[in-house]
């Protein structure tokens, strides 16, 4: 049994075939947030403690806002919600963001 096959069975899995894409759909919106690129970012789950790329998140854009969540337990590591004249972002899912500094080639 993969450990996809043990999260389908898990009560409230998420379906992988839902419509989710990677943390890459998000990055054009929060390009004027986070000035590094942060496709690239490490980010820390607060739930589970995995790490891994931004780009690896599960993203979900299909209503008013967006929603991305660990790929190793599904907990939410970022909601972005655009309206006229304001942006909301709430990254309380995320323990540590680690972005490249400005102008530096390596991380």
């Amino acid at each position: 049994m993969t450990q996809q096959d043990t999260l389908a069975e898990q009560p409230g899995a998420l379906d992988p075939s839902d419509g989710h894409v990677d943390g890459n759909a998000v990055a054009g919106a929060l390009a004027g947030i986070f000035l590094p690129e942060i496709t690239t970012a490490l980010v820390r789950c607060r739930a589970c403690g995995d790490s891994g790329p931004f780009a690896a998140l599960m993203v979900w854009a299909h209503g008013p806002g967006v929603v991305g969540r660990c790929p190793s337990c599904e907990a939410v590591l970022l909601r972005y919600v655009a309206a006229p004249g304001r942006l909301r972002v709430d990254l309380s899912g995320i323990a540590e963001l680690e972005l490249a500094a400005v102008g530096s080639v390596d991380r």
